[in-house]
C-alpha cells in the first residue's frame, strides 16, 4: 500500500533538497554546493547530517553520501546504489537505507550488519527536517542575508517552483 512513507516521498525528499540547493546558491548545483548545503543548512536542524559517524573507519561523510545515493542515487538512477562516478568519488553502496518511523526504525539509527555500514533515513523525519530547512532559509536566515535573498529571487524568478494553479 501507499502511505507517508512509501518511496515516492523519499523521491521527492532527495529532490527537494537539490531544489533548495540551487535556490540558496542561484546556479545549477554540483557535488560541492549540495555538500555544502547540508553541512551549512540541512546541519542547523540536525547537527547529525553533518557529524554522523559510520562505523567502518569512524567516517563523518554523510554529505558525502547523501549526495552520492540521494542525489545520484535516487534522482538520477533511481537506485540506492551509487553510479559508477559516485564509486570513484568515495560513494559507497547502501551507505544510506530507507526506512519508516511506523514500522519501528529510528532516524539516524546505525544498522551495521550482514556487511553493511549504514544510516537509516526515515522519510517522515527527513521530510520534516527538509520543511523545517525551509523556514529557517525563508524566516531565520533570508531576512537578514541580502545574498541570500537575492539569490533565492532570483532562482524562484528564473525557475518558478510547481505549484498548483486555479484555472
Amino acid at each position: 500500500t501507499s502511505g507517508p512513507g512509501d518511496l515516492w516521498a523519499f523521491l521527492m525528499s532527495a529532490c527537494f533538497v537539490d531544489f533548495l540547493v540551487k535556490m540558496v546558491y542561484n546556479k545549477e548545483s554540483t557535488s560541492q554546493e549540495y555538500k555544502k548545503f547540508i553541512k551549512d543548512y540541512l546541519s542547523l536542524i540536525n547537527p547529525l547530517y553533518r557529524e554522523f559517524e559510520y562505523t567502518v573507519g569512524n567516517k563523518r561523510d554523510l554529505p558525502e553520501q547523501m549526495y552520492h545515493v540521494l542525489r545520484c542515487g535516487i534522482i538520477h538512477s533511481y537506485s540506492l546504489v551509487p553510479d559508477s562516478m559516485s564509486e570513484k568519488n568515495n560513494g559507497r553502496i547502501r551507505s544510506i537505507m530507507l526506512g519508516q518511523t511506523r514500522n519501528g526504525n529510528t532516524h539516524f539509527m546505525k544498522y551495521d550488519q550482514n556487511g553493511y555500514d549504514t544510516v537509516i533515513f526515515t522519510v517522515e523525519n527527513f521530510a520534516e527536517d527538509l520543511e523545517k530547512v525551509l523556514d529557517k532559509i525563508f524566516i531565520d536566515l533570508a531576512p537578514n542575508d541580502c545574498t541570500l535573498a537575492n539569490n533565492i529571487i532570483q532562482w524562484v524568478t528564473k525557475y518558478p517552483p510547481i505549484m498548483q494553479k486555479d484555472i
